[in-house]
């Protein structure tokens, strides 16, 4: 009789003293001649003991909290909840309004809002770390190199899991013991600790693990390193910085941060560290400025990328490239052009002149508009970001106008109008970490890793923190070196909108904004009463131009209020923890 067995998928879960390793595979007996099963004798489960003896066992156990910290929302409700955080920061918006990201980017957040699509409480992970820490240090007969690894890293994904919270939340409990049903009622009820407490806390140790962690990965592995850790650092140091210079203390200090220096200094010492002693380098493979910015994010672990969230085609895809792709140049499935970036994003993205990119809506309805001087024009970060008309992609060119006047005379091969699914929202759609080379892409077919962290991000971190030291000269030149890569000129005096510009162009849609627009405390201002656009193209055969219209981008204002700075605990987290204050104003 012949036998077969699939691969098998590994999954762990803590309950107190055992640790059951859960095998889901199934068991296939081929035979002509018999209906027997194959038998094979029960493996699922050891002792807790055993697990902090086996290499193997600690690396997965530590496989699982990697995969359940969301590093980016290219997985959750069947890849439509992509696009969350983009849409939430006014970048752009999801084509359908029964989509997660369009709805909660038009609510109002309030505990029964919003919260339950951006909340965060990653308490039975934060266990693990906790319990892999306590138990590699008191029980485990491993060598102290290993130890010492693996504890640097359940302290990298604690960090992590805080910085995650704290960001929505401001402070929450610091819990370093993991806690189970016998622990006493005081301490399994954990009160808030300050938000500059838990900043403290998070910057502690992601020291402590960047002490042990090494300072290279594997390609494949998608584990933490040195610099990952001080990446981490330097952006949670930045963000309280920035909490301080521009936050209230709240709650009896529960909230804000009272001195901002000392995370201003953190931020730009550890970048520093990072830049000239990492060995990475930013990315700068390809002349042409705007392809190099595109292929970035899909050539995967090139030299810029400090630390990617792995995906791969057969065992974790994701659907960020099916979803974004244009309708048209041989891909007419319906599901795609998804991504629709507003007008108001795109004036964000100057000339490489040095001009403002804001035109105005006059201005830009008063003309006719070549593709090539509307957007060819722009900062090549845009024009490797956004798909506008004519934009070459697969060796032809999105469109996406209303009609065409001039029919006969236009170029051949060009339709009276485009493809509504390119067209019906704004006109403009997301390119930026798009795939290029997938062909025909299926579903869950993109493999395309996501960067977490990567050193132009380290760049702005260091620029933002000079700024406020008072190290202009420091700002500037790490501004420079970023526009200097994009092939814009370079900024010759530099303000605080300068360096909110410039991180709003080169973090677009890489889930930045929107929690930079709240730790600014801008979001209330941008947001609050704003009706996002979007542009209407119709095309001229004769002129081989277009006129252009300003249409509403979303049906209804935004609403960004005041207490919207930090998200609600909500009902259910306080009933679980009688000992927790809810955030003002909810």
């Amino acid at each position: 009789m012949m036998k077969k067995r699939n691969s098998i998928t590994l999954k762990t879960k803590v309950m107190k003293n055992k640790i059951y390793i859960l095998c889901i595979g199934l068991l296939i007996g081929l035979s002509s001649c018999s209906d027997e099963f194959v038998q094979v004798d029960p493996t699922n489960l050891i002792t807790d003991s055993q697990v902090w003896q086996d290499q193997n066992l600690v690396n997965a156990f530590l496989n699982n909290v990697y995969n359940s910290l969301e590093f980016s929302d290219l997985t959750g409700e069947q890849n439509f909840n992509q696009a969350l955080i983009a849409s939430m920061g006014m970048e752009l918006r999801v084509y359908d309004a029964w989509q997660n990201p369009y709805k909660r980017s038009l609510e109002i957040i309030n505990p029964n809002g919003a919260h339950s699509s951006l909340g965060y409480f990653k308490w039975g992970p934060l266990r693990d770390c906790n319990l892999t820490i306590k138990k590699l240090r008191t029980e485990s007969k491993l060598s102290q190199d290993f130890i010492d690894k693996k504890i640097a890293e359940a302290r990298f994904l604690r960090a992590y899991i805080y910085f995650e919270m704290v960001k929505r939340y401001g402070g929450m409990p610091i819990i370093t013991e993991p806690q189970d049903i016998d622990t006493p009622v005081e301490e399994l009820f954990a009160s808030r600790n300050s938000e500059q407490e838990l900043y403290n806390f998070i910057i502690s140790d992601l020291e402590e693990a960047a002490q042990n962690l090494p300072t290279t990965a594997s390609a494949a592995s998608g584990r933490a390193t040195k610099w990952a850790a001080l990446a981490l650092l330097t952006r949670a140091a930045t963000y309280a910085g920035s909490i301080g210079e521009f936050g209230d203390m709240q709650l009896d200090g529960l909230l804000g941060i009272s001195d901002p220096q000392p995370f201003w200094q953190k931020a730009y010492d550890t970048a520093n560290m990072i830049i000239n002693e990492s060995g990475h380098g930013l990315y700068k493979k390809h002349s042409d400025k705007a392809i190099n910015f595109q292929e970035l994010f899909t050539d995967e672990d090139n030299t810029e990328v400090i630390f990617s969230q792995k995906f791969d085609t057969d065992l974790k895809a994701h659907n960020w490239s099916v979803l974004g792709q244009p309708r048209g140049i041989g891909f007419n499935r319906g599901w795609c052009g998804n991504y629709h970036v507003f007008w108001d994003t795109v004036k964000l993205f100057d000339f490489v002149d040095g001009s403002s990119g804001a035109i105005s809506d006059s201005e830009l309805t008063s003309r006719r508009w070549s593709s090539d001087a509307l957007f060819g024009q722009r900062d090549p970060r845009f024009r490797a970001s956004v798909f506008y008309p004519e934009a070459p992609w697969k060796g032809s060119m999105f469109t996406s106008h209303w009609n065409t006047t001039n029919m006969d005379s236009a170029p051949e091969g060009w339709s009276k109008k485009s493809f509504i699914r390119n067209r019906g929202r704004t006109g403009l759609m997301i390119r930026k970490r798009v795939n290029e080379s997938l062909v025909l892409p299926p579903a869950n077919s993109d493999g395309t890793d996501y960067i977490v962290f990567r050193l132009g991000e380290v760049y702005l971190n260091l620029a933002e923190a000079a700024f406020h030291l008072n190290l202009v000269s420091d700002a500037t030149m790490a501004i420079n070196t970023l526009r200097n890569r994009a092939g814009m000129p370079d900024r010759v005096s530099l303000t605080w909108e300068n360096i909110m510009q410039e991180r709003r162009c080169e973090l677009f849609a890489e889930d930045q904004t929107y929690w930079d627009l709240r730790r600014w405390r801008v979001a209330e201002e941008e947001m609050e009463g704003r009706r996002l656009k979007g542009l209407r193209f119709y095309y001229d055969g004769v002129t081989r131009d277009y006129s252009v219209v300003v249409r509403d981008g979303e049906p209804v204002i935004r609403r960004f209020q005041k207490r919207n700075y930090y998200l609600p605990l909500g009902i259910n987290t306080l009933i679980d923890n009688p000992n927790l204050v809810e955030n003002p104003g909810y």
